[in-house]
């Protein structure tokens, strides 16, 4: 069936694009531009019929918990934290090692 086809395809090119601006996320680089083009690009999908607006938020919630090894709602709650620890006692901040501090 060519319609299952082309949302195969789809949902490859999301996974891919979602893994890799997670990753780069992850090594703290600067992903604001990956991210919207990211957006964009399911959104298409979802005006084409190709991926429902649920599917696509299950998809992203799958593969940030594979790339990150937690929620997008605990990773949130962590750097707010972190960044409230960072304003009110900068050197248990620097205590925490920085790759934990990600």
């Amino acid at each position: 069936m060519q319609n299952e086809s082309e949302k195969q395809k789809f949902l490859d090119a999301c996974k891919t694009q979602l893994v890799s601006l997670y990753k780069a996320s992850k090594d703290g680089k600067k992903v604001e531009a990956e991210k919207y083009r990211v957006q964009g690009f399911m959104h298409a999908g979802e005006v084409m019929g190709l991926i429902s607006k649920e599917e696509g938020k299950a998809l992203i919630a799958d593969l940030h918990l594979e790339v990150f090894g937690e929620t997008i709602n605990e990773r949130a709650q962590r750097k707010r934290k972190l960044e409230a620890l960072k304003e009110t006692d900068l050197d248990a901040y620097f205590a925490i090692p920085a790759i934990e501090r990600r």
